[in-house]
């Protein structure tokens, strides 16, 4: 988590299209990747419910069989596990036939022929500077999508599940769980890995299998997200004689994404629930768009943030003698770049002139987001001030003298931030932040403006505040 409030305590005294995301094996492989779709009966708030759950497969070994995550179908009844291809033009039903608890991973047989060709699998380097892509069915849809995604950098050539939750409760969940295994080796991955992504098969650009999608650990806003190596695990797996759990999955940060119906339900009826859970999450702006992935308490959040950035937090609050504890915030994903954007919960959030923007009931709060992606490092650099300069004009803002700008840059890494505090020239009071991250290719701009003749109202002070460390919550997942 990169996460900068310092410009908060002086304040108290487009979108770019991506190219082609690999060539024709990347697209042929993903006719072998298959929906799958579980229930099961539960009760919820003292009302039995059915939840419907969807994550993604692949056909390996030959045309019957599927390769997902185990926590994809563990506790589910055979009868209750549905196969469907691209658009649901074919389905059938399927049972599990064998499962490897290290790597999280399940075998299906399914009960018919659905024609799909089995895919090859290939080693990889955990620590590759090559693009991937995976390919699925995100947040339960029915046409099939395909993202680009990158590997994260690791301190050692044999990355662990160990090496990202080590200390963390998670780590005693899964032990507790049985699967996937803290020591299980994995792919780390940078960018985000979708709701709906459990189980999708992780292309190299030859169109063959490096990595399975797995799951994510929050830390703060952003995600640590991971895949399982497939060269490593999909023979264990066929030889594996472990008995398929009877008990649903209790680790929530393995994401499929999960729908409540009526027991009663038609099919119909839940596949309108499910296009209308995935609607409302998401917001659409020109070829881009971002999902709302997960909501949670300030409490929540600094609880897996990283101890400097708390304590910055802490020192902000203390000194506005505010206690923030009650405010919860909204995590939006650009799956397409990694970028996490956070909210206050239950704004307004929509686009405008390119922009993702909320603001408060009295507009006298803006604030907008936009993530976006170039060619090469340099390019997206340069971007950060063009956007700049090209939004805000020299004639109406002026440079505060309380806060200088402030850029870094790390060429090595290809990652730099930049900050730029300005006031308003026509004496209204209008203060502006600017806020800017890049990684690689990336750039995610984000910007906050607010009167500062307000802050001397503590409900407004607090609203502000409630803005502002969303707004410096934001950025990239971790890499």
């Amino acid at each position: 988590m990169k996460a900068y409030f310092r410009f908060l305590l002086l304040a108290l005294v487009l979108s770019f299209p991506k190219s082609e995301l690999f060539a024709q094996t990347d697209k042929e492989g993903a006719k072998s990747v298959v929906k799958i779709t579980t229930s099961f009966i539960t009760t919820e708030n003292g009302k039995t419910v059915k939840k419907i759950s969807n994550a993604s497969g692949w056909c390996w070994k030959d045309s019957r069989h599927i390769i997902t995550d185990l926590h994809v179908v563990a506790g589910i009844p055979n009868e209750n596990i549905r196969i469907s291809t691209n658009k649901g033009v074919k389905e059938c039903g399927a049972k599990v036939e064998k499962v490897l608890y290290e790597a999280d991973l399940a075998l299906l047989l399914l009960d018919a022929d659905l024609g799909l060709v089995p895919l090859d699998i290939q080693d990889t380097d955990p620590n590759s500077k090559n693009e991937f892509s995976v390919w699925g069915f995100p947040h339960g849809i029915d046409d099939m999508s395909g993202d680009e995604i990158r590997f994260s950098r690791s301190l050692t050539s044999t990355p662990t599940l160990n090496s990202i939750v080590n200390g963390n409760e998670l780590k005693f969940t899964l032990e507790k769980q049985g699967y996937p295994l803290p020591k299980a080796n994995i792919l780390r991955i940078s960018s985000t890995i979708q709701p709906g992504h459990s189980g999708a098969p992780i292309f190299a650009e030859n169109g063959k299998v490096v990595g399975i999608a797995d799951g994510g650990l929050r830390e703060g806003t952003a995600r640590l997200n991971w895949a399982m190596p497939a060269a490593k695990y999909v023979p264990l797996l066929l030889n594996s004689n472990e008995t398929k759990p009877n008990t649903r999955s209790v680790q929530v940060n393995l994401y499929a994404t999960t729908t409540t119906v009526a027991v009663d339900a038609t099919e119909a009826e839940q596949n309108m629930e499910m296009g209308k859970d995935a609607a409302a999450n998401t917001i659409v702006n020109g070829d881009m768009s971002i999902s709302k992935t997960w909501t949670a308490s300030y409490d929540e959040i600094i609880e897996t943030m990283a101890e400097e950035d708390v304590a910055e937090l802490k020192a902000l609050t203390n000194k506005a003698n505010i206690d923030m504890a009650d405010t919860r915030y909204d995590i939006y994903e650009d799956f397409s770049t990694g970028a996490t954007i956070t909210i206050p919960s239950g704004e307004y959030f929509s686009v405008s002139d390119g922009w993702f923007y909320t603001n408060n009931a009295d507009s006298t709060l803006f604030y907008d987001a936009m993530p976006f992606d170039f060619e090469t490092f340099e390019d997206a650099k340069n971007e950060v001030l063009a956007v700049f300069n090209d939004s805000f004009d020299e004639n109406d803002w002026a440079i505060d003298p309380d806060s200088p700008d402030t850029s870094e840059v790390n060429a090595l890494d290809k990652v730099a931030t930049y900050q730029f505090s300005r006031m308003s020239k026509n004496e209204d009071g209008q203060m502006l932040n600017y806020y800017a991250e890049v990684d690689g290719s990336s750039v995610l701009v984000t910007y906050l403006i607010y009167d500062i003749n307000q802050l001397k109202n503590i409900e407004y002070l607090k609203t502000f505040l409630h803005y502002a460390i969303a707004m410096k919550m934001a950025t990239f997942s971790e890499y």
